[in-house]
């Protein structure tokens, strides 16, 4: 096990204040029923998709690993928030197609996002990197724990 030094034990302290802001940001996006991390990530997915080879349902169950009951809910809503088009699948008439909504295509991201993109602007790229790299292992870290 290795050694804690000071900016260890600093690093795991702020990681645990990040998850502490985190889980009372979800609390928060949840009572004004804002979009969920779910929800966010759908749209993530639907927006990533080539426009030959558009997101169906079935892709987006598999993606999030959820079933076609909990994507049916969360279409219903993305829909209703006007973020997604649901159409005709071209080449196969018993499926569905989603593409994001033209308004969503030139709407500014969510809150959060845009001020992530300008806290960025406060750091050089050797900077970025460096963090980014953290957040990456960090998130490999978490991914591995039972």
């Amino acid at each position: 096990m290795a050694i804690r030094t000071d900016t260890t034990t600093h690093l795991v302290q702020l990681v645990d204040a990040l998850r502490r802001a985190e889980a009372q940001l979800a609390r928060r996006l949840a009572a004004v029923r804002a979009p969920n991390d779910t929800d966010r990530e759908a749209m993530r997915f639907i927006l990533d998709a080539p426009k030959e080879s558009p997101v169906t349902p079935g892709d987006l169950a598999t993606h999030l690993n959820v079933s076609t009951a909990a994507v049916t809910s969360m279409l219903r809503r993305l829909q209703d928030r006007g973020q997604i088009v649901i159409a005709p699948h071209p080449r196969d008439a018993r499926s569905k197609v989603l593409r994001p909504s033209l308004r969503d295509l030139t709407s500014p991201a969510d809150e959060l996002t845009q001020r992530i993109d300008a806290l960025s602007e406060e750091f050089t790229p050797e900077q970025s990197e460096a963090i980014s790299r953290f957040l990456r292992r960090l998130t490999e870290e978490i991914d591995d724990l039972p």
